[in-house]
């Protein structure tokens, strides 16, 4: 398939994520009132899952979970967007977090304390189309590790 100079040179064959605008508004919005959400979310991840705590041991300045919510922003945003790195990069980063001895269970739920750092920060701002938007996205992300990582774990036949 030839393209015109200037042209895109792919085009994202991506499911369309209808809901797009309300995830990136309420990201938006959370971002001008919370100048570091770090605190917050991980505070959410050790009160559910307290024996992670000790993985981060070295990370007293919050660098390292930072920079790892920093990636999860940005694969939000790309996998309600085009799709062009982020449903990769979630499964990606499972595996390498099991070589961290996090669970994929655990895993897993991390977009999930995103969302309500999100909803806490918002307050009353946080609307029912944002709580929809952050549903589906948490379904269908969770939907996609389940069945991109269901032949991982069926033992060979």
């Amino acid at each position: 398939m030839a393209t015109s100079p200037g042209a895109p040179c792919s085009v994202s064959a991506a499911p369309v994520f209808l809901k797009a605008a309300e995830i990136e508004a309420s990201l938006e919005l959370a971002a001008e009132r919370c100048e570091d959400l770090t605190p917050l979310v991980y505070a959410k991840v050790f009160e559910r899952h307290p024996e992670m705590l000790p993985h981060f041991w070295r990370d007293t300045k919050d660098a390292i979970k930072g920079e790892m919510l920093s990636r999860t922003f940005s694969a939000i945003l790309d996998f309600v967007g085009e799709r062009r790195y982020a449903d990769h990069m979630i499964l990606t980063e499972m595996v390498t977090h099991e070589g961290y001895d996090v669970p994929r269970e655990v895993f897993a739920t991390f977009f999930g304390f995103v969302r309500d750092a999100v909803r806490e920060v918002l307050g009353a701002d946080w609307t029912p189309p944002f709580a929809q938007a952050w549903d589906e996205l948490l379904a269908e992300i969770d939907g996609y590790i389940a069945s991109a990582s269901a032949p991982l774990l069926q033992p060979a036949s």
